[in-house]
């Protein structure tokens, strides 16, 4: 192994962790011990070229699965990532190995696992696992209270139940509803931090981290604080900021209370899943042709009918179709009258109808799938 070139970035937190990693690295010319954990390991790579394999200690990291979505962010396409941690539990483990890390060992470690570890990234000795980039699933109600902001919450608790690291966004700046459901008042911030990512000036993680609110262990919420004065429109460029760091740091993105035309598009085009959820109404049904009308081909909405209201004037399913000239609605969720009392409580529970929480789950299950891998979403570029 003498004179291998190599490249590996290893970071140790700990002097033990440095000793054994350092011997792992032996032979490799271009392989090098970092002292640092993953902040270490980010702004290291930030701007650099990547190496071949990165080693990361997750010791010190508060969410460790979700910290490798930031990692993902500043890592080319191929580089596979090695974890270690102090953390034993095969729940950590199965998470990491989610996101897409190569291989998670807990301390005390051993430098002959770490070399294997090492041979098999390098030497193709299994097809290596590939950094994933979260998703960004964007939320348009097609008409006040068609309960798009419901099911936006419904998604973020059930993915973080599912064991996904979840950002929730509400753009509304008149009354943000989706921390309301979530039970959480958002810190102030979002408009200055959104003013300075349009004109090049903010920073990342900290100011990320500046203007979170924990929503649950697996939950960080971002909205505008509500206050005296109306905060000013974001700019479309700032919103996509906002999105992208999200997702360099999350499983998913949740986008919801986009009310004005020129947020709302910006976010539905460079969403990885629209959704835009009706009410079965002309009006509702109205509004929804002209959202789809106006997103052009090539950008692909799911359809929910949502039956918030038991309505007379609700139109059959053949006009409904007549409606959308031709489409059919991805998901269909029924009316279900307790709705309003379990959103009071925080969320839908099991007091709710099993038809209900049957099409509720049905819809999560696909929205929260597994992230696409940044190897394939580069093929598909």
């Amino acid at each position: 192994m003498n004179g291998d070139d190599r490249n590996i970035c290893a970071f140790a937190v700990d002097a033990g962790t440095e000793r054994v990693l350092k011997e792992a690295l032996d032979g490799y010319q271009n392989g090098k011990v970092h002292r640092g954990g993953m902040a270490a390991a980010v702004k290291h790579l930030t701007g650099a070229s990547s190496p071949q394999v990165v080693v990361v200690d997750l010791d010190g990291s508060k969410f460790p699965a979700g910290s490798i979505h930031e990692l993902a962010g500043v890592c080319e396409v191929g580089t596979s990532v090695i974890a270690v941690g102090s953390n034993d539990t095969a729940r950590l483990a199965r998470e990491l190995l989610a996101t897409g890390v190569d291989d998670y060992f807990p301390k005390p470690l051993s430098a002959g696992e770490i070399r294997e570890a090492l041979r098999a990234a390098l030497g193709g000795d299994h097809a290596p696992a590939r950094l994933h980039a979260g998703r960004v699933i964007a939320f348009a109600g097609c008409g006040g209270g068609c309960g798009a902001t419901t099911l936006a919450a419904v998604t973020v608790q059930a993915s973080a139940a599912r064991g996904s690291y979840v950002a929730a966004v509400d753009l509304a700046r008149t009354f943000s509803a989706l921390p309301w459901m979530l039970d959480v008042e958002p810190p102030a911030g979002l408009d200055e931090m959104l003013g300075m990512a349009a004109s090049g000036r903010a920073s990342g993680a900290d100011m990320l981290d500046a203007v979170c609110a924990a929503a649950g262990p697996r939950i960080s919420l971002y909205g505008y604080r509500q206050g005296d004065g109306l905060p000013p429109a974001p700019s479309p460029a700032a919103v996509h900021w906002l999105t992208e760091q999200l997702a360099n740091r999350s499983h998913l993105v949740v986008v919801d209370g986009m009310s004005d035309a020129d947020t709302l598009f910006p976010v539905l085009e460079n969403a990885d899943e629209r959704v835009l959820v009706y009410e079965p109404t002309l009006a509702s049904l109205n509004h929804a042709t002209q959202v789809l009308a106006l997103l052009g081909e090539g950008r692909e909405a799911v359809l929910v009918e949502n039956h918030t209201r038991a309505r007379k004037s609700a139109l059959s399913p053949q006009q409904v179709r007549q409606a959308l000239a031709g489409r059919e609605p991805g998901f269909t969720i029924p009316f279900e009258p307790k709705l309003p009392a379990a959103t009071n409580r925080g969320r839908p529970d099991e007091s709710l109808g099993k038809k209900y929480r049957q099409a509720l789950d049905r819809l999560v299950e696909s929205l929260a799938r597994p992230a696409v891998s940044l190897a394939a979403a580069a093929a598909d570029s």
